[in-house]
């Protein structure tokens, strides 16, 4: 989806840092507005199975209070391994002349899919969103979940055991398959807010290598936890 900011009589545009919460509600609502099972999807503390970018701002100036929006277009990428959701998203957002992203307003310019995506047993990716994953951890306080980071023993198991467990909870069956390995470069953190909570996110390239009805699993879904939030989606870089 392509998104331009409204122009401010008063300046320049400032996009909260905090606004991927924003978006998360704005995809919900919309689904929501269309069909009432969606509801139950969103009070559901199971996975949600739809995941999306950052926003994509190609000129920009990070300032105290915000982003400060210094083009005229702006983008967003929502993916999901439900062909009903995307469609039912795409068709409400093509008809859209405008939506807010925290408190932002943005008038869509156009609806776009990059095309059927078919994985070979080996692919790169750059993270369009984050990835988060957790660990619990025993302490004086008692049992706390904890970020893990690339460089934790424990980052691609629980990054792997989180995969086949959505896609066991998607697909009803187990997955045949299984990923073989899994590389990182280039670790970013990122510390995000989402309401009054703080995340330790990481953007990266990652090499998948393995099953490829998993990697498109991963590719659709986003990879790690809280992929609903705007958490974990995949961007194939090209061989």
């Amino acid at each position: 989806m392509t998104l331009i900011p409204w122009r401010c009589t008063t300046g320049t545009p400032i996009l909260r840092y905090d606004y991927q919460h924003s978006i998360s509600s704005m995809i919900y609502n919309t689904l929501i507005d269309v069909d009432s099972k969606y509801k139950e999807m969103h009070d559901s503390k199971e996975y949600k199975f739809f995941t999306f970018s950052r926003l994509e701002v190609p000129r920009r100036k990070a300032l105290r209070n915000g982003l400060a929006i210094l083009c005229n277009d702006t983008y967003l990428w929502v993916s999901s391994p439900d062909a009903i959701l995307i469609h039912t998203l795409a068709g409400v957002f093509a008809s859209k002349e405008a939506v807010k992203v925290a408190g932002l307003g943005f008038a869509v310019a156009g609806v776009a899919s990059p095309g059927v995506y078919m994985p070979q047993e080996e692919e790169t990716f750059r993270t369009l969103s984050p990835i988060v994953i957790r660990t619990a951890i025993e302490t004086e306080d008692g049992v706390k979940r904890w970020d893990l980071s690339p460089a934790d023993d424990e980052f691609v198991p629980r990054l792997l055991e989180n995969l086949y467990r959505k896609y066991e909870m998607f697909s009803g069956h187990a997955p045949t398959g299984r990923i073989e390995s899994i590389e990182v470069a280039h670790d970013k953190q990122q510390r995000i807010k989402i309401l009054d909570t703080y995340h330790r996110a990481h953007l990266m390239s990652i090499t998948l290598k393995g099953d490829p009805e998993l990697i498109k699993f991963a590719y659709d879904c986003g990879l790690g936890e809280k992929n609903s939030m705007g958490f974990g989606m995949l961007q194939c870089v090209p061989n």
